[in-house]
């Protein structure tokens, strides 16, 4: 920082040095020129009158000098000197150079300044000249945004703007005259010099493009980075507050917590109070990338921070690179080159990344913009890309297909065997039926007449041959598979004969129209089989569901299906139907997905028993499921992005919830109503226990054990973590 020392004339001088300046100042007591002639100096003095816009002294007015290269670096601002009662400054022992000199003074709430540039040569005699004050006025602009932080400033002058988040800035305190305004990005784009003159908005101004593959620039931000355009994934990602889970960003109630334009400049920006990254790709996959050579970023803060690149499962056998830079509090660009940054946990030689990571700690925050990818481009990005593996099922063949298909039912549904037998056989009893059309019904037309003059003309649907419906039909077990991939439109709804699989493996198969229902029926499998497009959308009780499992059914198990675009309600299963399990589906775009008994007043469901697990809940406009009555045992399901709650358990209902993963607000509600004073009416609660859930956006764990209820079987339950996120997205729904 600058001090300009107030010291008196014909005494010795001070000297301060910034960047190898050295500046003396004197505040002059006299109008008396001629004592400045005859020596060394006054050889090297700068001697200055300032007026008021009338001519006369401005006495105590504020002024400084500064070479014509400075720029401010904005984090102390330069002293100020003060001229004397006549309006007489010195600075004495000047260095050659071109300076400029700004005056400013207050008077009764109005400002007024001047600024002076003039050159100097040590040695050839004093420079006395005359500053009058003006009124001030500004530089007002934009940098157009996206385009990261950058900063204002002007040469010669102590003025350091960073644009707010629209990129409007405004340089202040300006006399009349043209100014060159020095515009230099923070972000690795580049610098813009223009000239403008006070009182100007000058037009929005581009830094140029970036220097490297543009990683984020937080304007629209998804929760994803942009190298997942090309690598798939790309998932923006935290830590647990409690624990070491990583977290990925899965929507905008999680961006917004770490995302915003709050405190950024030219646009958005990421605030860091512990750890947030993303990944490069793929989840779990490490990519050898020799090309990237610099992580660059703009970033401000407090403290230090802490950029890594890793590779390797998250936590304790990481490994990787890091590099630690010390935090400013402006906005400053950082270019970091990947053979500087310090490797760790026994990490290659070579250039591996699968996740970018940004860290603080000790309470520091930190902001971060453009985080840029020097050496990399899209082509770069696509040799290294790998090809998302996803679970694919095929076609079954045999009797020993169906077989490994039932050895992969638990829960409630445990023993069911479908189109192979009745429940409890052991022998593959049942015919194979293939659907060879996706035609429904056909029509035909019968003619006769009364008399000469009156005709009648009937019609009469029937099952076409080779159609879904002919299959389900059938009488006796039957496994119902699929000669060709296609759309599947029922006309009424089907209901279903008991003992059948319908399998939608190595195909894929789409149901719409009108819905499946089960009427006291039993032992039917559902198998990968996508429910959508529904014939009637009308949000009331005319509204069919994809499958609606009532009266009594049995054994039932839907798996790997998909449902969808169902106005009110995707699945029920109500009126005391038992035995279900609903496993590796996908709930999405309705009202709510599984409608688990009706309310009380309309039928008592104490007998109803289901198992819910990894299955996908999201976009939904209400619940993920209702439990009225019976008993529910769910676990490691994904419930996500969804209004109002994840599982409703009421009406006497039995809830063991148990590894769940929770991204909503209220992962569940035990009660149906509250009262005029918004406290729950006891008539509607349920008994919920609850364990080993992950409550990833709020939310917590409800106090109560079920009344004891514990499901009457075994099952192995996945630890509720990003692996079981990942696993339930990936493979949640037809395979």
């Amino acid at each position: 920082m600058l001090n300009f020392a107030r010291i008196l004339r014909n005494s010795y001088l001070r000297y301060v040095s910034v960047a190898g300046l050295v500046l003396g100042v004197a505040a002059c007591s006299n109008n008396n020129d001629e004592e400045l002639a005859g020596g060394t100096e006054a050889e090297s003095t700068i001697a200055l009158q300032v007026q008021l816009a009338g001519g006369k002294p401005a006495a105590r007015t504020r002024v400084r000098i500064l070479p014509d290269s400075y720029l401010s670096d904005g984090m102390d601002s330069l002293q100020w000197a003060e001229t004397d009662e006549n309006g007489h400054i010195e600075f004495a022992n000047m260095e050659s150079g071109s300076y400029m000199v700004e005056a400013r003074r207050v008077e009764k709430s109005k400002a007024s300044g001047a600024v002076l540039g003039l050159d100097f040569v040590e040695g050839q005699g004093s420079v006395v000249d005359t500053v009058s004050l003006e009124k001030l006025s500004t530089i007002e602009g934009f940098v157009a945004t996206g385009q990261g932080p950058s900063v204002i400033r002007i040469p010669g002058l102590d003025r350091f703007v960073v644009p707010d988040s629209t990129g409007h800035f405004v340089l202040d305190s300006l006399p009349p005259g043209d100014f060159e305004v020095y515009v230099e990005s923070r972000s690795n784009r580049g610098s813009v010099k223009i000239l403008a003159s006070s009182g100007e908005k000058v037009p929005a101004m581009n830094l140029g493009s970036t220097r490297g593959f543009l990683a984020e620039n937080f304007e629209s931000l998804d929760g994803r980075s942009a190298t997942g355009e090309f690598l798939g994934d790309g998932w923006w990602y935290t830590m647990g507050e409690e624990d070491e889970r990583l977290l990925p960003l899965l929507d905008s109630s999680l961006v917004k917590k770490y995302f915003g334009r709050a405190e950024c400049a030219s646009g958005g920006c990421a605030r860091v109070t512990d750890k947030l990254g993303f990944m490069l790709g793929l989840y779990k996959t490490d990519y050898k990338i020799s090309a990237l050579d610099t992580l660059m970023f703009s970033a401000r803060g407090s403290g230090k921070l802490t950029v890594s690149l890793f590779y390797g499962d998250a936590g304790e056998t990481s490994k990787g690179r890091s590099f630690e830079v010390k935090l400013s509090k402006v906005w400053q660009g950082y270019a970091i080159a990947t053979s500087k940054m310090k490797t760790f946990g026994g990490a290659s030689s070579s250039l591996i990344v699968s996740r970018v990571e940004f860290s603080v700690s000790n309470g520091d925050t930190a902001f971060v913009d453009d985080v840029l990818l020097g050496g990399v481009d899209e082509n770069v990005l696509k040799s290294v890309a790998v090809a998302k593996e996803k679970e694919r099922s095929t076609y079954p063949t045999d009797w020993n297909d169906h077989d490994a298909l039932l050895k992969q039912v638990t829960g409630y549904a445990s023993g069911i065997r479908g189109g192979a037998g009745v429940v409890g056989s052991t022998e593959n009893e049942g015919e194979i039926c293939v659907v060879t059309t996706t035609e429904d019904y056909l029509f035909v037309e019968d003619t006769s007449y009364i008399d000469d003059t009156t005709m009648v003309v009937s019609v009469t649907a029937e099952h076409v041959p080779g159609s879904l419906r002919e299959c389900a039909y059938r009488e006796g077990p039957t496994w119902i598979v699929f000669e060709n991939s296609g759309t599947y439109e029922l006309l009424n709804p089907l209901r279903i004969k008991p003992n059948k699989t319908i399998d939608g493996r190595g195909r894929n198969i789409r149901i719409t129209g009108l819905g499946i229902a089960t009427d006291s029926t039993y032992n039917l499998i559902f198998e990968n089989i996508t429910f959508t497009d529904p014939a009637i959308t009308s949000q009331d009780s005319l509204s069919r569901r994809a499958l609606s499992v009532h009266n009594r059914s049995d054994y039932v198990w839907m798996d790997h299906c998909t449902f969808e675009e169902y106005p009110l309600v995707e699945v029920d299963v109500k009126r005391n139907s038992d035995h279900v399990t609903i496993s590796w589906s996908k709930f999405n775009n309705a009202e709510t997905a599984i409608l688990f008994g009706l309310e009380p007043d309309r039928t008592k469901e104490d007998s109803q028993r289901l198992t819910l697990h990894h299955n996908y809940f999201v976009n939904l406009s209400y619940n993920g499921m209702y439990a009225r009555g019976g008993k529910l045992h769910a676990y490691n399901n994904f419930f996500d992005n969804i209004e109002r709650t994840g599982i409703e358990c009421t009406d006497s209902a039995y809830c063991y919830i148990e590894n769940n993963i929770f991204n909503i607000e209220t992962p569940v509600m035990p009660y149906r109503k509250t009262d005029d004073d918004g406290v729950p009416v006891d008539s509607t609660r349920g008994s919920v226990l609850m364990q080993g859930d992950w409550f990833v956006n709020g939310g917590e764990e409800l106090e109560g054990h079920a009344r004891g209820y514990v499901p009457s079987y075994k099952v192995s339950v996945d630890e509720a973590d990003i692996d079981l996120m990942w696993k339930i997205k990936e493979q949640a729904g037809p395979r």
